[in-house]
């Protein structure tokens, strides 16, 4: 049982900002990635605010990359996939751009991320699930215009959680849950709701351990 578990990927779960209990958000997705034998963390940064995320954004970042190294050292041959919605998809591309964290799949939910980011070298692949009608991420974009840009770089947001990614790198797999799966999810965190859940979580872990 023990060499099965080390076998599979560790997954990290990040949630966004103005979350007070991740539980309620990405946090959910651990029961779907566990019952497939994946040892699963949530990183719970704490609650933050609009104006924290500049100072904490890098800082968390850093320490995800930190608990993947760490990861790779116990089990090189391990995969980690690390999943974040909204703010923590913005934290993940920082991870593997700014620290380089090795992350073999990044699963970004309603990225609050610029469109045109692609992660770091060291990332083989990276899921974008995105809903056009999204208008959090898309008020991301507008703040973009109006907070300065050595500000807004520590974040950095954008419209891709409604959009996809707009890009030529081929590592990124765009998912439109709004348009393209049997059930419709609209919303900026509507997939975390119970009727929505079972459907996306369990699409959201198979594709993730499907490549």
């Amino acid at each position: 049982m023990l060499n099965n578990i080390k076998n599979k990927p560790l997954v990290l779960l990040v949630h966004g900002f103005n979350v007070y209990n991740p539980e309620k958000s990405v946090g959910k997705l651990r029961t779907f990635f566990e019952v497939r034998g994946c040892p699963t963390v949530i990183i719970n940064y704490g609650h933050t605010g609009l104006i924290e995320t500049r100072r904490k954004n890098p800082k968390i970042a850093k320490k995800i990359a930190a608990v993947v190294s760490a990861a790779k050292k116990v089990h090189p041959n391990r995969e980690v996939i690390v999943v974040g919605h909204s703010n923590g998809c913005a934290i993940m591309h920082l991870a593997t751009t700014k620290y380089a964290a090795a992350i073999d799949t990044s699963v970004y939910i309603n990225p609050a991320l610029e469109k045109h980011l692609a992660p770091g070298a060291a990332v083989k692949r990276c899921h974008v699930w995105h809903s056009p009608s999204d208008k959090p991420v898309k008020w991301g974009k507008r703040l973009s215009r109006i907070i300065p840009k050595r500000w807004f770089n520590a974040r950095p947001w954008g419209e891709m959680g409604a959009v996809g990614y707009i890009g030529t790198d081929k590592r990124m797999f765009n998912f439109n849950k709004q348009a393209d799966f049997l059930l419709v999810s609209r919303e900026h965190s509507d997939m975390f709701k119970w009727s929505l859940l079972p459907y996306f979580g369990e699409l959201i872990a198979n594709e993730a351990l499907d490549h």
